[in-house]
């Protein structure tokens, strides 16, 4: 015989018990940040002459509001890092055109001081109170600018940016009931948002003519038929790296193959004619065209973004003059 056996049992009701934490201090309250337009264009004309010092501010501008049931105490830290060429680089921060090549640039906040994203770095306004149902909005100016002694000068032609979009920028901000000693914006509760942006520049071809140096032929006998004198340090210039160059040179009589006449500096009548060349072996050296292809006469070159100097020679067929001073001024044309 089977005895069925049954065992007592008891309903056991168990309470479960869930908090489910809220940040109540930023459900209602939002701060959001952003920067001059999404773009800082430090300049369009980058050339040698600006690579170093060309500077440019931009606003980045801050709101908040609180939608709570009471006034709030809030503090709000802005950061970039080192964008998106080298994030862990703040200072110099790079910007990079299509080939790769680097312009370098720094942000400084309005004291001087590096922006960047660390707890020194961030710009960390005393906490300010937002009454409840208000907004408040900030700025803050930020200084961009080219650096000199990074080789900015051997850009070469080409759009230059730096992106700081997604993670390389954090606005972090955190609230209270009342006004705290102080906030850290390394620690804490925090509400975290980003402002994209681009920093950019555009390097451009350029030339500029730094110094000339006269050419001086010195004392002559009358008796000469004929002599050649130069300066080695005529030109002095610097061109865009990778810029292409023609020199043209026209003597006061605007003579288009470079035959100029040089006048005694006692007696106008008084005339010395003179050849310019661009190499003691004869080569004219004139102005017959404005513009690169078109001079044809003139002497070429490519800009290395540094200072690049150019002789010039003088040849006089014939010094059977009256012994006097002479003197000439010649014009020079850079086409590129």
């Amino acid at each position: 015989m089977m005895k069925a056996v049954q065992w007592p049992y008891g309903l056991l009701l168990l309470t479960l018990i869930v908090w489910f934490s809220i940040n109540n201090a930023h459900a209602d309250l939002i701060c959001t940040a952003s920067m001059s337009s999404n773009t800082i264009n430090i300049s369009n004309t980058v050339t040698p002459a600006t690579a170093n010092n060309a500077k440019i501010t931009g606003t980045l501008s801050y709101s908040c509001t609180n939608n709570t049931e009471s006034d709030r105490y809030v503090s709000v830290c802005l950061g970039a890092d080192g964008g998106n060429y080298d994030s862990a680089t703040l200072n110099p921060r790079y910007m990079t055109d299509s080939n790769g090549s680097k312009l370098a640039f720094t942000m400084t906040l309005p004291d001087g001081t590096l922006w960047g994203n660390d707890n020194n770095s961030f710009y960390q306004p005393d906490s300010f109170l937002i009454p409840k149902d208000k907004t408040i909005n900030g700025n803050v100016v930020i200084n961009v600018s080219l650096l000199p002694n990074f080789n900015n000068a051997y850009a070469t032609k080409g759009l230059y940016s730096s992106s700081f979009e997604d993670n390389h920028t954090t606005l972090v901000y955190q609230s209270d009931f009342s006004k705290p000693a102080s906030y850290n914006c390394q620690t804490g509760i925090y509400e975290r948002n980003s402002f994209p942006f681009k920093v950019q520049a555009t390097v451009v071809n350029d030339c500029k003519i730094n110094t000339t140096s006269d050419i001086v032929l010195g004392r002559q006998p009358a008796s000469t038929t004929s002599f050649i004198g130069s300066n080695n340090e005529a030109i002095n210039m610097v061109c865009t790296n990778g810029t292409l160059y023609n020199i043209g040179l026209s003597p006061s009589n605007q003579n288009e193959n470079g035959a100029g006449v040089m006048i005694s500096t006692d007696n106008e009548t008084y005339r010395l004619p003179y050849q310019l060349l661009s190499n003691p072996s004869g080569m004219v050296w004139g102005n017959n065209g404005n513009t690169y292809d078109a001079l044809t006469n003139g002497v070429t070159g490519q800009g290395k973004g540094t200072a690049q100097l150019h002789t010039v020679y003088v040849k006089v067929p014939n010094s059977d003059v009256k012994p006097a001073k002479y003197v000439d001024t010649v014009t020079i044309y850079v086409n590129y």
